[in-house]
């Protein structure tokens, strides 16, 4: 998705027709948000099975909020167990929560400039020297979401396999 994004975002650059030009563009933020949506899917999908199929506009809630139940479950069982202390299950929880909400910010972010591209044709797409934007949304900002979702969710997949809840953290994929 990132690689079509960036093709499409190179061509709307190139092309002189203003017409063609703007659907490149729009073409090129619809990427960048579904690649960023699918690393995100996927890594949610390795944490927990059921999580797999949460629908776009639920994901940012669940970031902020669904990660926290299980974790605080198993975190309150470790300190139990004299295996966490308070000190390690704070620390835990803090990063997971500031993760989850930091990644959550970026999906809504992108989403925004995918109903802007998708669902809004009159707000036409500008050029400014070799940027385009939609409204405020900048084409080379959208084409950094992907890598910043994969980051935020490697984040994630670590706290959650030290909080103890997954088996292995393999990384999502571009």
């Amino acid at each position: 998705m990132q690689y079509v994004g960036s093709e499409l975002e190179r061509l709307a650059l190139n092309d002189v027709d203003p017409n063609n030009a703007d659907l490149l563009g729009r073409s090129a933020f619809n990427r960048y948000y579904y690649a960023a949506f699918l690393i995100t899917r996927e890594t949610l999908g390795n944490m927990k099975s059921n999580w797999k199929g949460t629908a776009h506009a639920e994901i940012p809630n669940l970031l902020q909020t669904g990660l926290r139940k299980p974790a605080k479950a198993e975190l309150k069982k470790q300190v139990k167990t004299g295996l966490l202390d308070k000190g390690d299950e704070s620390r835990l929880l803090g990063d997971l929560n500031a993760t989850g909400n930091e990644l959550a910010q970026l999906l809504k972010l992108a989403y925004d400039a995918r109903i802007l591209a998708d669902y809004e044709p009159e707000i036409k797409t500008r050029k400014d020297g070799r940027v385009i934007y939609l409204k405020t949304h900048k084409l080379t900002t959208a084409s950094q979401w992907p890598s910043q979702a994969q980051k935020h969710c490697a984040k994630l997949m670590r706290i959650w396999k030290e909080i103890g809840l997954a088996q292995s953290a393999p990384d999502p994929k571009i």
